[in-house]
């Protein structure tokens, strides 16, 4: 071989070994065979529910967690009481930046003393602010007022634990992520 086919055949060696992982990605993303990682688990609200500065104002500070609650509280609704009540254990150190809320229009029928760390606030508006939510869900409210995420509740025990987990895990990724509260 001469030079002159030595240097052509290199020069095309350094080519291909930059232009066919470029190709290849390309090709990849236009086949559809890369699906992009979602980190959160729960359903993202988009966007994100904002609460009005007076509401903002009557609620506890920190990161909230919580379920719009009428008196036909089912097993779904007692299932995700009891996963807001556990958080407190689960989050450890993080839990005093977490504050379990059930919101009602009216005064509930049922008893919370089985889930004693769930605060209950009785007022019409916020159930009226979380018209957008599919009923008996729980969902995260940031420091700022915005509601963001919420996960299903649901009366078996093992769905509801699984469902808990998913909640947990992306309420540990924000309060990591998070500077405030």
């Amino acid at each position: 071989m001469t030079s002159v086919k030595k240097s052509r055949a290199t020069l095309i060696g350094v080519v291909l070994a930059f232009a066919l992982p470029v190709i290849g990605a390309k090709f990849v993303l236009d086949q559809s065979w890369y699906q992009g990682a979602a980190t959160n688990k729960g359903t993202m609200i988009v966007p994100p529910i904002e609460l009005s500065d007076e509401l903002q104002a009557r609620l506890p500070e920190g990161w909230r967690v919580g379920l719009v609650a009428d008196n036909n509280c089912g097993a779904p609704c007692q299932q995700g009481l009891y996963a807001m009540n556990q958080l407190d254990v689960a989050l450890g150190k993080e839990s005093s930046r977490v504050k379990p809320i059930v919101f009602s229009r009216q005064q509930l029928d049922f008893d919370l003393a089985q889930t004693p760390l769930v605060k209950a606030i009785i007022d019409p508006e916020f159930p009226a602010a979380f018209a957008d939510l599919p009923p008996h869900r729980l969902f995260i409210i940031d420091p700022l007022g915005n509601v963001m995420l919420h996960y299903d509740t649901y009366g078996n025990e093992e769905e509801m634990r699984a469902e808990a987990k998913n909640l947990l895990s992306d309420l540990r990724t924000l309060l990591k992520l998070s500077r405030i509260g």
